[in-house]
């Protein structure tokens, strides 16, 4: 009874102090994920109102929650078409800014440091997208054009799915161990396709049990039921629970292309009433879980040394610059060229790269508290930044301003 008191208090403790993180972001004008770490490392690391080893053993429970609850939130609010079709540019700008920031990062954590090539990669994928916070953040406070802030959200949004895929794909590879390049390839492929038919058939399923229990009340109680059970049943026949989840959200929240496609005979009007309902809902929760996750990963910060802490400055260094040349070559003869010196800069990480970054104490990878350590550095360094530089930029328009300005 002792264990589940002490639980309940910690839950409880770390949903205040991320309610409290939340409130002051507000006030100062900083995005949350800053406020809710820094909060977390204050109480963790530096006071030690928690126990390091009994927080770690939630880790394999959290990570997996976090990360399914992001990928419906993710696939609900992504409309592949609306991305594709009004704003090619948003999606352009999205797979031009995850390569660069992969590859270069990838390239940077093998060679200057030693790290092998799948766990290189593994982190450089987590790193790769952009937070809709940060760019929501910039975008309020400076004099951004509409269609700017349009397609910067809409490449944030895009982000987060590459990296939930991405990222869960190569933990896939590690996990299978030493194996022929052949066997690899066949087991992920099978894996990839295992995610997306679960998803799928889980999203063309719950599209009519939504629609025939629209005048139900509680709905949302039918999708999170769904989500855990989607996420699990995946897991067991050797899928990724996060890649099915996503596809899951994608298709309930693309369910006007989804029965306009299968010429499905359904009041479309009124199974978008639910929809959004069950988006807004949804919304809510993820909001407390991310808060929730972002103050957690805060409390079991870990200071490994001072080469972690330059290490994390580096690499948002080097993220910053590949972000800046990629919105160079995605905006070339664009009207959004005209804010290049902003925009070129906000790399900001959210949940999902936070999320990610977890993996590796999840699944207990060799140097974990390394990896995770660094992660952490590399959230908090670059959204300061990502913060701080645009609005510096904005500041010396009209001259325009490259990466040389800053070395």
């Amino acid at each position: 009874m002792t264990d589940v008191i002490v639980a309940f208090s910690a839950i409880a403790a770390i949903m205040i102090l991320s309610f409290i993180g939340e409130v002051v972001s507000r006030r100062v004008l900083l995005p949350s994920v800053i406020l809710l770490i820094v909060l977390g490392i204050i109480c963790g690391p530096a006071l030690h109102l928690f126990e390091y080893d009994a927080l770690v053993a939630f880790v394999p429970f959290i990570a997996p929650l976090t990360i399914a609850f992001i990928g419906f939130e993710a696939g609900m609010k992504m409309d592949i078409y609306e991305v594709m079709e009004q704003s090619k540019r948003a999606f352009l700008l999205s797979i031009l800014g995850f390569i660069f920031g992969t590859v270069t990062v990838g390239f940077f954590l093998h060679y200057f440091l030693g790290v092998e090539w799948s766990y290189a990669f593994l982190m450089a994928s987590a790193w790769g997208g952009v937070s809709t916070a940060t760019v929501d953040t910039v975008c309020k406070h400076l004099r951004l054009s509409e269609k700017t802030r349009t397609t910067l959200i809409m490449t944030s949004l895009a982000d987060d799915s590459i990296v939930l895929i991405s990222t869960l794909t190569i933990l896939n590879y590690i996990l299978l161990g030493e194996i022929g390049i052949r066997e690899s390839i066949l087991i992920l492929a099978s894996n990839i396709c295992t995610s997306i038919f679960i998803g799928v058939l889980a999203g063309l399923a719950w599209i009519n049990l939504v629609y025939l229990t629209r005048k139900a009340e509680y709905t949302y109680t039918f999708i999170l039921a769904a989500i855990l059970f989607v996420y699990s049943i995946t897991e067991i026949l050797g899928g990724t629970g996060g890649i099915a989840i996503f596809i899951f959200g994608l298709m309930l929240g693309n369910f006007r292309s989804v029965t306009s496609a299968l010429k499905l005979r359904m009041n479309k009007k009124e199974l978008s009433a639910v929809v959004v309902q069950i988006e807004n809902f949804h919304s809510q929760l993820t909001f407390i879980i991310r808060s929730f996750f972002f103050t957690f990963i805060g409390l079991i910060y870990v200071f490994t040394g001072i080469v972690e802490l330059l290490l994390g400055l580096a690499v948002s260094i080097v993220l910053h610059l590949t972000r800046f040349l990629a919105v160079k070559i995605g905006t070339f003869r664009s009207p959004l060229a005209s804010d290049l010196p902003a925009i070129g800069f906000i790399v900001g990480k959210g949940v999902a790269s936070a999320a990610m970054s977890t993996l590796p104490l999840a699944y207990n990878l060799p140097n974990a508290s390394f990896l995770a350590s660094t992660a952490l550095n590399v959230i908090l360094f670059i959204n300061v930044i990502s913060i701080v530089l645009p609005f510096l930029l904005s500041k010396r328009a009209p001259r325009t301003i490259t990466p040389t300005d800053f070395l």
